[in-house]
């Protein structure tokens, strides 16, 4: 879905070290960073990033769940209108894809989860992002679980069931996660920069 998004806008707790190798806990399996990357914008600032993280034995191009951070610097401060964006781009990609969106007036974050497939494939993917305002004010962050599933593996019901388990962890989950690896992400790079431009002088 990675590719099929593009850049478009990509356990009641989730946990994350920020150490080497951070660590995810969502649904009750541990899931480890496999792949991260941020872009740069052409005036230096970080544009849109991304950390996968998959289960102990798969990858991020060979996976049965994954989940992600996901940083939106130029997203603007609105996460209902990206997760509507997004609802858009799926349902460009796969007409009769279908997507549901909630939003907590509270605290302003937006969920939008959505179950789409490739033409001809017998292979489906469940998709939950949350998105939520970044830690500096600027833009937005998401998390996102990701799931394939067969269509001879679940029925309806059981599709129905993980769909509202997964969404109702997904609202208890802690975007705090994201915005503080993205936090921490942009101060090393910030020091990076620094210290490239006293080496340069």
């Amino acid at each position: 879905m990675r590719a099929a998004l593009g850049s478009a806008l990509l356990l009641a707790s989730v946990t994350c070290g920020l150490a080497e190798t951070p660590i995810i806990d969502f649904s009750g399996q541990t899931y480890h960073l496999g792949y991260q990357g941020r872009a740069k914008l052409p005036n230096g600032r970080l544009g849109d990033g991304v950390a996968e993280f998959t289960l102990p034995g798969e990858t991020v191009d060979d996976w049965s769940k994954l989940f992600a951070f996901h940083a939106y610097p130029e997203a603007g401060d609105d996460p209902a209108l990206a997760a509507a964006a997004l609802g858009k781009v799926v349902k460009a990609v796969n007409k009769d894809a279908n997507f549901a969106l909630t939003a907590d007036p509270k605290t302003g974050e937006a969920i939008i989860d959505f179950l789409t497939w490739a033409p001809g494939s017998d292979v489906m993917e469940f998709n939950v992002f949350k998105y939520a305002e970044a830690a500096n004010g600027e833009g937005l962050v998401a998390l996102q679980y990701a799931q394939h599933i067969k269509a001879d593996d679940m029925d309806v019901a059981d599709f129905r069931k993980l769909r509202q388990r997964t969404v109702e962890e997904m609202a208890h989950a802690d975007v705090g996660t994201a915005r503080d690896y993205f936090a921490k992400e942009a101060s090393e790079e910030q020091m990076f920069d620094e210290e490239a431009s006293a080496t340069d002088d």
